[in-house]
């Protein structure tokens, strides 16, 4: 289980970066087509893991204890909304994203370390109470940190970082995502009665991302044809989690 769990963390930070880069140097408007269809897959993966995968495990291994699980989970949401006021945990995808003054690319890679520590927790949490769930959720954050890389990268960028650099420091503070998947794993494996909590506030840390961050930037396209497409690629991301439950058996 430890191989998985690196493998993951490795995937979901130094691979998603290198995805990143290669949107990067694609064309403008390919750029932001492919990305506006990368978060809408990417808040159907989010909300289906969160729901389908992550609090019924963890309410299961809690011995049912759903009250606490609950109390967990609304505290992870609220936390998470207070730490997006203090750092930049926002996710951006594009380089048509408001840049604040505040938000300078030192600034901007701290947030992002701390974002893919968090990131590590959730993988090891998953994988340690369940392999099935631990593949879920390591796609699902394989598939909204792409989207967020590229945010970053093109901030950085814009910022007067060169590629060669944006990529290097962005790699440096991605990279947070493997030692906190290999801390969570050795801590929560000694500590086996706080995954079910741990795994509520790894929960809501997906539900906030794709309610609060990638949501409201779908909601940006208003045309029919943009509309269907996203609805068609957030009930992909749904199927893709579903079938990974289904699977479960053949795993």
């Amino acid at each position: 289980m430890f191989g998985w769990i690196v493998l993951f963390s490795i995937l979901g930070s130094i691979g998603a970066i290198v995805l990143a880069l290669n949107f990067i140097n694609l064309g403008k408007k390919l750029q932001q087509s492919l990305v506006t269809y990368l978060v809408a897959y990417a808040t159907g993966t989010l909300l289906a893991a969160a729901s389908l995968g992550m609090i019924p495990t963890a309410v299961a291994n809690s011995k049912f204890d759903v009250q606490g699980v609950m109390t967990y989970f609304l505290g992870g949401i609220i936390f998470f909304f207070i730490l997006e006021k203090l750092i930049i945990w926002r996710h951006c995808h594009n380089f048509e994203c408001e840049v604040t003054r505040a938000s300078t690319g030192p600034i901007i890679l701290i947030g992002d370390a701390f974002h893919n520590f968090v990131d590590g927790i959730v993988i090891a949490s998953a994988f340690l109470l369940n392999f099935t769930l631990g593949i879920m959720v390591g796609l699902s954050v394989i598939a909204h940190e792409v989207p967020q890389e590229i945010g970053d990268l093109a901030i950085l960028i814009d910022k007067g970082y060169s590629k060669k650099k944006a990529f290097l420091y962005n790699s440096l503070s991605g990279s947070t995502t493997i030692p906190a998947a290999i801390i969570g794993y050795f801590i929560l494996e000694t500590l086996t009665v706080l995954i079910p909590y741990v795994l509520a506030i790894s929960a809501a840390s997906f539900i906030y991302i794709a309610l609060s961050d990638l949501t409201p930037e779908l909601h940006e396209k208003t045309e029919f044809k943009q509309i269907s497409r996203q609805v068609l690629l957030i009930l992909a991301g749904i199927f893709t989690m579903v079938l990974i439950f289904l699977m479960k058996g053949n795993m």
